[in-house]
């Protein structure tokens, strides 16, 4: 997602969504902890909300930019989430023996040029 990053540091109970918009050296940034809105989905949603406000600010022809990147990431996220048919499973190839013959042919065409 354009602007927003999972935290997940469980060492230190410390779960949520951080917004970071950046336009012309200047950072925005807001942590949405999971535990203060109740439920990850809900931290989502407000770190959404809070950084399409971010982008509102920004010149058009950022938001324009902004748009695209979360259009692509959409469809990324959707790709990734998209079920895999299963394999089949592939058999190990064996080690191939080492045939010096072609060993020693390399060595000399290496020679050769």
């Amino acid at each position: 997602m354009y602007g927003i990053s999972r935290i997940d540091q469980p060492e230190k109970k410390n779960h949520g969504w951080y917004v970071r918009v950046t336009f012309k050296g200047k950072t925005e940034q807001k942590f949405f902890a999971d535990k203060a809105h109740g439920t990850k989905p809900k931290a989502l949603k407000m770190a959404q909300e809070h950084r399409d406000h971010l982008v509102t600010l920004l010149p058009p022809a950022r938001q324009e930019a902004a748009a695209r990147k979360r259009a692509v990431s959409k469809k990324v996220s959707k790709k990734a989430a998209a079920p895999v048919a299963a394999a089949a499973p592939v058999k190990a190839a064996k080690p191939a023996a080492k045939a010096p013959a072609k060993k020693a042919a390399k060595k000399a065409a290496k020679k050769a040029k």
